[in-house]
């Protein structure tokens, strides 16, 4: 099986190549660092000829210099351009990298409607960011319901990797209050090598037509209990979880649809 990943040598891309050709897969990549361009679509269905599915990460995140209308650009309409070429390239599946930022609940943006947050949680971006994700899983859904090439959209939070969980114990032993300010994340994070995984069970698993999955670590990014952080930091939100929760997001679709498992802990 072919697969081309847009993004292959990000935090996120390099790994997932890694993981998919140790499964057996043939990798294509096509990263703006080899001099690619998402924007280019005639470049990009050339490249993803032959492909079986698509793996589509290559996004602008916000960062110094990147404006607005910049990341609304990159990320709206380089989605459409990878979905255009897989119906194009008769690519069976498309895996496309959302964010947990499409619920706008998330980097300070606002605060969920009850807790454990699930993937039924409504959504309500109100930056580029997150609203340039929740339009990609929209014309996602859209595209399947009008092509029959499955979409699965999958929705991390803060990805790390050894250097990156490093640097955050060593940011919070200088500063505890670190974890929580200027804004919490509800302890969400996952390690890189277990959403490698999940793009590994989104290739494999049988044909879901169009999901979009929460894809987090069964435990917090903190050594203070899910349920007594959230009574502490968010009193008035309702919950609706069992109290012996060990994360205050739930990935039910990744698990039930995918048949993902995360193996690694924070601690």
């Amino acid at each position: 099986m072919k697969i081309l990943i847009t993004g292959d040598k990000g935090l996120i891309g390099s790994v997932v190549a890694r993981r998919l050709t140790a499964a057996g897969f043939v990798v294509v990549g096509y990263d703006h660092a080899d001099g690619h361009d998402i924007l280019d679509a005639t470049a990009l269905t050339a490249t993803a000829r032959g492909c079986d599915a698509i793996v589509h990460l290559a996004a602008l995140l916000g960062r110094p210099g990147e404006t607005e209308a910049d990341i609304m650009t990159a990320n709206v309409t380089g989605t459409w351009n990878v979905l255009q070429a897989a119906r194009a390239v008769g690519a069976g599946r498309v895996i496309n990298f959302s964010s947990v930022n499409a619920l706008g609940i998330f980097s300070g943006h606002g605060e969920p409607d009850y807790l454990p947050i699930d993937d039924a949680h409504p959504p309500r971006a109100t930056n580029s960011y997150g609203i340039s994700k929740r339009l990609g899983e929209e014309m996602c859904r859209c595209f399947t319901l009008n092509t029959g090439i499955s979409t699965i959209c999958i929705r991390p939070p803060w990805v790390c990797d050894a250097r990156k969980k490093a640097e955050e114990l060593a940011k919070r032993a200088a500063n505890p209050a670190a974890e929580w300010t200027p804004f919490w994340e509800y302890g969400a994070w996952i390690d890189v090598r277990d959403l490698a995984e999940a793009v590994l069970c989104a290739l494999t698993c049988l044909d879901p037509g169009h999901i979009t999955a929460l894809v987090i670590a069964d435990d917090m990014a903190s050594d203070e209990g899910a349920r007594a952080i959230a009574a502490r930091l968010l009193p008035d939100i309702p919950w609706r979880g069992p109290e012996d929760v060990t994360a205050l997001v739930r990935c039910d679709v990744a698990r039930d649809v995918l048949g993902w498992r995360p193996a690694i802990s924070w601690r």
